[in-house]
């Protein structure tokens, strides 16, 4: 091993350096806004829906149309990690931006076929069980949702690059330009017409991919063609690149799978459209508290890419969970500012609000068991063992299923606070395995192993 691969594990003693923590935090806070955008922004579109005709089914058929419309976005899930792991010059450039357009174009593809073909019927009428007002704002949703899938996976692939070059003013900037039409978008259709309902989301959500594609499209080409190194020798190879991110993508599938599936067996249950809402309110919610725990991954594996002390990545992450837990848990547990969220923000009344208040009692105490979580995936992916990602998330899938068949057949709980309860669980079973995997790969790399930056 060289002495500069070397570097960094004697450095992996001590605890990280103030120079240290600030290149960490400048990479961190944009890689968690980028990543957490949605969840910040989920609220806020559920608190318009919810002063729609039919707030209910407008909250639940937008939650069930971004459910499908998320599996067929999956590639954006793996996207960017692909990126940060490969991209090194110009001739790897090249290869990552066909790779990524021919997933954009299969996603693209399917999506069509969901949004306008008796696709569309299969999965409302046999597989979500859907009827009336909820089956036609899921309708609604999904054709408004087409062009997402397309632009999610660009759009990701785009952030891993700003992030890889080191340019996070750009990833500030194309996050808050989606975020503004967002919110714009979903006002003005609201105001346009109030009976629109999950369509308000769904059209908001689109058009912001489309603002932060074109944002990033237009910032990154020029820092791209000046300051990325020319090929220093073979790209990696086709075949390289769907090694690591097949593995990656039947990974990001099965968690991908835990919205569908709760709200699969929520629309059976008693008091659906209250069930289904309430879980997509919950994570809402909750996902804002989670923020910072977004970046950890990428800031991780940014880091370590550049040649950080894994150790020293890894105590910061460590903070970062247990700062996050704190916020989370004041607004779970002190009911005055729990109403205060749920009732006067978000427009929740009734069975919505207690389910969704419950929801966030449970997931209040889980930052500093998620964090773990991303800093093994980190290691697991930077020595490039990304099968054992496959058996991460299969354990999880099987831990969700137990949870909910327990749920609804042992116990009288609402439909609400099952689904929550499955997806917590599910997140800490799934914490737990990546940490007993991971094991192996985070002391290789504490020791100062480093892999190499071609193939």
């Amino acid at each position: 091993m060289s002495g500069a691969a070397a570097e960094p594990a004697a450095s992996s003693t001590a605890g990280p350096s103030p120079s240290f923590n600030r290149r960490a935090t400048t990479l961190l806070l944009p890689a968690s806004l980028n990543l957490g955008i949605t969840h910040v922004l989920a609220p806020a579109l559920n608190g318009l829906m919810a002063r729609s005709v039919e707030p209910e089914a407008a909250i639940g058929g937008y939650a069930i149309a971004m459910g499908v419309m998320g599996l067929v976005a999956l590639p954006q899930m793996r996207i960017q990690q692909l990126t940060l792991v490969f991209l090194d010059d110009q001739g790897s450039l090249s290869r990552l931006r066909r790779f990524v357009a021919l997933f954009a174009l299969l996603s693209g593809l399917v999506a069509a076929v969901v949004a306008f073909t008796p696709v569309l019927d299969l999965l409302l009428d046999g597989v979500f069980a859907t009827t009336g007002a909820l089956r036609s704002e899921s309708a609604a949703a999904l054709v408004a949702l087409m062009p997402f899938p397309v632009l999610a996976i660009i759009r990701t692939h785009l952030y891993g690059v700003a992030l890889r070059i080191g340019r996070p003013r750009l990833i500030w900037f194309g996050t808050g330009a989606g975020a503004v039409a967002v919110i714009i978008f979903a006002a003005l259709v609201l105001w346009l017409d109030p009976s629109a309902g999950a369509a308000i989301a769904a059209i908001a959500v689109t058009a912001g991919a489309g603002v932060e594609t074109v944002v990033l499209v237009a910032g990154t080409t020029g820092p791209l063609r000046r300051d990325l190194a020319a090929s220093a020798g073979l790209p990696p190879t086709y075949g390289a690149l769907l090694r690591f991110f097949g593995p990656l993508l039947v990974a990001a599938f099965l968690p991908a799978v835990t919205q569908p599936v709760i709200n699969a067996i929520l629309t059976r249950a008693p008091e659906p459209e209250a069930s289904v809402a309430a879980v997509s309110l919950t994570f809402g919610v909750n996902q804002i508290f989670l923020i910072a725990l977004w970046g950890v991954q990428p800031t991780l594996l940014a880091l370590m890419g550049r040649g950080e002390s894994p150790a020293a990545a890894r105590r910061f992450a460590n903070i970062v969970g247990l700062i996050t837990v704190g916020p989370a848990a004041v607004i779970a547990f002190i009911p005055p500012l729990t109403s205060l969220v749920v009732h006067d923000w978000l427009g929740a009344t009734g069975r919505l609000q207690e389910m969704t208040e419950a929801g966030l009692r449970i997931l209040a105490l889980l930052p500093p068991i998620l964090v773990q979580e991303a800093i093994f995936t980190s290691a697991i992916l930077r020595v490039r063992r990304a099968h054992l990602l496959v058996y991460v998330n299969a354990i999880r899938l099987v831990g969700l299923a137990a949870i909910l068949l327990i749920g609804v057949s042992v116990t009288d709980l609402s439909g609400g606070v099952i689904g929550v309860a499955a997806i917590g669980g599910a997140l800490v079973i799934e914490a737990i395995a990546t940490v007993a995997l991971g094991l192996g790969a985070q002391r290789q790399l504490e020791r100062g192993w480093l892999p190499q930056t071609s193939l």
